[in-house]
């Protein structure tokens, strides 16, 4: 049964969240019982407020575990199905930021999405990851592959195709129903380069500079590229002086919520410094993808 003789601080933190930094070089980090212990304390305060029973699937398949189990607490979960916890779990981040009244500075340092991001790295370290997952996380190489010449018509038709889309399911497990964005060989890159430069007097409003530098992102440049050049005329209308950020790889996203975390750190080594310099250069920074900004 839940220890009922946990002292109960005052509900809900009046402090800002503060996000403390990962162990994850260390390893102790990937240590399976400590996990666990720690996803017990954590799903244990989680069953008895219910706050983020609104948000994603996670929050549910947890309660439904406990209220499932023999004791109908989190002690009648069996550790295996901690899993399904986890698989639904695709770090958005809104349970920490908007939500949860025990993260950082409470006591109770609850940070579920970074628990959840522990036991994907730890899923990942031991190989717990399938082909199709890999394969999908390197978006620079697919798109670059998937917006060739021919190529990104011949995988825009197939993706169209009841066939193509059943093998599809069967070997890499993408449901035939599920929607897949279309590639375009005409990127968001090739496309501001063809517009012609218009120069602007930058005006600062607020905390701004008049001056935007858009972070494209994969999706943006192979698979919306009409969404940046929308996101352009808008800002231009407006006479925002606007360039893409040069040089730029993948924000990482899809690394971290395979648990690669290693490959994040690679993405940020090359992003942070392009992206500083834009900043230093006078530039404000802007992208569409609310993952990618994440």
């Amino acid at each position: 049964m839940t220890d009922t003789t946990r002292e109960q601080p005052t509900e809900g933190s009046l402090d800002p969240p503060t996000r403390l930094p990962i162990a994850w070089r260390e390893a102790d980090y990937y240590e399976r019982d400590a996990l666990n212990e720690e996803m017990e304390r954590v799903f244990d305060i989680c069953h008895s407020c219910r706050r983020c029973v609104s948000l994603c699937n996670a929050f549910p398949t947890l309660f439904d575990l406990v209220d499932e189990s023999e004791t109908m607490e989190v002690d009648g979960v069996a550790k295996s199905d901690y899993a399904e916890v986890v698989e639904h779990c695709y770090l958005c981040d809104l349970c920490f930021m908007s939500k949860c009244p025990y993260v950082p500075p409470h006591e109770w340092n609850v940070d579920f999405p970074h628990l959840m991001l522990r036991a994907k790295a730890l899923n990942f370290k031991n190989g717990n990851v399938n082909l199709r997952d890999k394969l999908m996380t390197n978006t620079d190489a697919v798109g670059r592959l998937a917006s060739l010449p021919v190529v990104a018509e011949v995988v825009n038709r197939m993706n169209g195709m009841r066939g193509p889309r059943k093998v599809l399911e069967k070997t890499l497990g993408v449901h035939a129903d599920a929607e897949l964005p279309r590639y375009h060989n005409n990127t968001a890159r090739k496309r501001a380069a063809k517009r012609s430069n218009s120069s602007f007097v930058p005006r600062e409003a607020g905390g701004t500079r008049g001056r935007v530098a858009l972070f494209v992102t994969c999706y943006g440049n192979h698979n919306a590229p009409q969404h940046i050049e929308d996101i352009i005329v808008v800002l231009e209308h407006n006479d925002i002086e606007t360039c893409l950020v040069s040089n730029d790889r993948c924000c990482g996203m899809p690394k971290l919520e395979l648990g690669d975390l290693a490959a994040v750190a690679n993405a940020k080594e090359i992003n942070v410094p392009v992206l500083a310099g834009m900043v230093d250069q006078g530039w404000d920074l802007m992208a569409l993808v609310p993952s990618c900004v994440l």
